[in-house]
């Protein structure tokens, strides 16, 4: 393997054509370990059963690399943040982000016409209380949130 194949570039996920955001493909972005075989390096937004760090195995497609098949897991979880453009409350964000902040968790953020962040879940946080503080976010009315990918064993 030379140093170019190191090089991030995109990866694409179909996500199919039913989605509730509208959205029938995402990149994101990976490293090349040769083979075709790519490393997530960064949380996915729609993607579903991937991680950050997580290994795809894609196939090249018309000049793009598609996401054909899973590989080894990462042991990250990924969960998203929906919040509403008039729901926001930053000071409300800030002190139920908070918590998942010093537990380890960190997030990549796209504004959507609302407010989305891909929230990764380091493999040696408690993903128990991980949940739990998503939840609470939720409940206090911070948040809307789902999970995307589970990879804590």
């Amino acid at each position: 393997m030379n140093a170019t194949d190191n090089q991030m570039q995109k990866v694409i996920f179909d996500l199919g054509s039913d989605t509730w955001h509208g959205y029938s493909t995402e990149s994101v972005w990976a490293t090349n370990l040769g083979s075709g075989v790519y490393q997530l390096e960064n949380s996915p937004f729609f993607a579903k059963g991937v991680s950050f760090r997580d290994a795809v195995m894609t196939s090249q497609v018309e000049g793009q690399t598609i996401v054909v098949g899973l590989g080894p897991k990462s042991g990250h979880s990924t969960y998203r943040i929906l919040v509403l453009q008039d729901k926001y409350d930053p000071v409300l964000f800030a002190n139920s982000w908070g918590p998942l902040e010093r537990l380890g968790c960190s997030y990549e953020h796209g504004d959507f016409g609302y407010q989305l962040y891909a929230v990764d879940v380091p493999e040696g946080v408690d993903i128990e209380i991980a949940c739990a503080l998503l939840e609470r976010g939720e409940h206090n009315g911070a948040w809307d949130f789902e999970e995307g990918h589970c990879g804590h064993l």
